[in-house]
């Protein structure tokens, strides 16, 4: 399989895109603001207990209150069982350890208000829900994931090759300390026994570093920041198949290569700085990728449809022949739709980074044959996705229920905003994509026409953020295209449009 990951600048905000076999299955901006995200790690102070819920709220310091169920709490002195169920590659967080029977005493008795606690952020804030924390704190690296807390040793079932996963096996039981778990990922595929006893030093070293500051400070803070976008990319980035590393500009390609020397060179050497003269998501045609996956609609090859409406509790994916008429049979155009619908669908969740409750409404199909085969068809698809994924199956309504692990809010909100003129009903783009795609269309023009002057008019919101963009790193306008641009401020334009002129 034949893998690219592609690296560049969108909006002023690092973005990646995941290249397999010719086409984008991934596309992920780097998130703004300051509350917590996946993966960090928080001295908390607990600001309610709910009985009731065996939950409790954590005050993060930012952002609404964090939830804390029961079974996510564990507290110094408490006694785990190391049986964790964390063996698969997930390149977030470990699973917490399941107990067959938990006889500790009720939360309410365990934890009180105002006490402070170490959590890690396991879900950003969803909607209207708040984010969701545990106390059994795990740390991704490369080839490793550590579980400080869990004396467990165990590899991802995405190894499976036996003999490799008994080597594996023996390198892991072999790392220090002895008392703290280790899960080999499947990046750990081949790599050799001193990477992964250099991975555990540096994590450990990392969880030395989060224990002393937890010490010294108080709640609420942050003591420990999950990787940057591009750290994440590379660090989850597959071994086998990734054949290029192209990033564009020289300071990401330099940060790229500095977190890759020792982490993994077998990879460094794969990293390319992008030297063509377009901007590499243009060149690329990822920004049509973005705009397309920002619509409800999507075409399949034969011309039936898919038409995807996320909302807070779940997402609903209708399937539709469409233009899909061509075949004398009516039972084989609708199994092609759907056998079709099915690959897209798994591309689709992972595009859009979609998560959570999923409920597939295909094609109605006679044929139990005919349904074994799409359902087959979609988990076979969704084994390529690095999210936990579980299908449940057929409902007696004919429709397909699926579950995809959903940690963050995904693409669309990293891009848009709610629309302001329906109440948040409806989504509109950010100013900051919307300033990015107008410097586009002036390097398009300077490019195509040469012209002396170029205006852009837009809203007052999106003309500021096209002025903070174009001086930005990973501008695509130099230094001599800078001169012949003209912002207009215009109250009058919508704020999701812009105007652009040569003169």
């Amino acid at each position: 399989m034949s893998n690219e990951l592609l690296v560049s600048r969108l909006a002023g905000r690092v973005a990646t895109a995941f290249r397999e076999n010719g086409e984008i299955v991934e596309l992920r901006v780097e998130e703004g603001g300051d509350d917590p995200g996946v993966g960090d790690v928080v001295k908390g102070r607990v600001s309610r207990v709910v009985p009731g819920l065996q939950a409790a709220f954590v005050d993060l310091g930012s952002g609404p209150d964090a939830f804390l169920h029961a079974a996510d709490l564990y507290l110094p002195g408490e006694v785990l069982d190391p049986g964790v169920d964390a063996v698969e590659d997930d390149p977030g967080l470990a699973r917490p350890p399941r107990r067959a029977a938990d006889h500790r005493a009720p939360l309410q008795d365990r934890l009180k208000e105002g006490r402070e606690i170490v959590v890690q952020v396991a879900r950003e804030t969803l909607g209207s829900k708040g984010p969701r924390v545990t106390s059994f704190v795990t740390l991704a690296g490369r080839h490793l994931v550590f579980a400080p807390l869990v004396p467990f040793r165990g590899v991802s079932k995405r190894v499976t090759d036996e003999a490799e996963r008994e080597r594996l096996r023996g390198i892991v039981h072999a790392l220090a300390p002895a008392g703290a778990g280790f899960i080999v990922r499947t990046a750990g595929r081949g790599a050799e026994a001193s990477a992964f006893h250099a991975d555990a030093a540096r994590l450990e070293a990392t969880w030395r570093r989060i224990e002393e500051r937890a010490q010294r400070t108080a709640a609420p803070a942050r003591l420990h920041a999950d990787s940057s976008l591009l750290e994440r990319a590379l660090r989850d980035s597959p071994r086998d198949g990734l054949e290029v590393v192209l990033v564009e500009g020289r300071s990401l390609f330099e940060e790229a290569r500095s977190y890759l020397a020792e982490l993994d060179p077998v990879l460094a050497a794969r990293l390319r700085l992008h030297q063509g003269a377009a901007p590499l998501f243009d060149a690329e045609g990822i920004h049509a990728e973005i705009e397309r996956a920002l619509r409800p609609r999507v075409w399949l090859p034969s011309g039936g449809t898919l038409v995807i409406e996320p909302t807070e509790a779940l997402v609903s994916i209708d399937v539709n022949t469409g233009k899909n008429v061509g075949m004398a049979r009516p039972e084989e155009t609708i199994l092609r739709t759907n056998l079709e619908a099915a690959e897209e669908i798994a591309r689709q969740l992972r595009l859009r980074d979609l998560g959570g409750i999923i409920v597939v409404d295909f094609i109605d199909m006679e044929s139990a044959e005919h349904r074994a085969q799409v359902v087959d068809a979609l988990a076979a698809a969704l084994r390529r996705d690095h999210a936990r994924t579980k299908i449940v199956g057929l409902s007696e309504l004919g429709l397909l229920q699926l579950t995809r692990k959903r940690t963050r809010a995904g693409l669309r909100s990293a891009v848009t905003r709610p629309c302001p003129a329906c109440a948040g009903g409806g989504s509109v783009r950010s100013p900051e994509l919307l300033a990015h795609d107008a410097l586009l269309e002036v390097r398009r023009l300077i490019d195509g026409l040469s012209p002396s002057r170029v205006r852009v008019r837009a809203h007052p919101e999106v003309a500021r953020a096209l002025r903070l963009a174009a001086q930005s790193t990973g501008s695509p306008l130099d230094a001599a295209a800078l001169e012949r641009l003209e912002i207009e401020d215009d109250a009058g334009v919508d704020g999701d449009r812009f105007d652009v002129t040569a003169g």
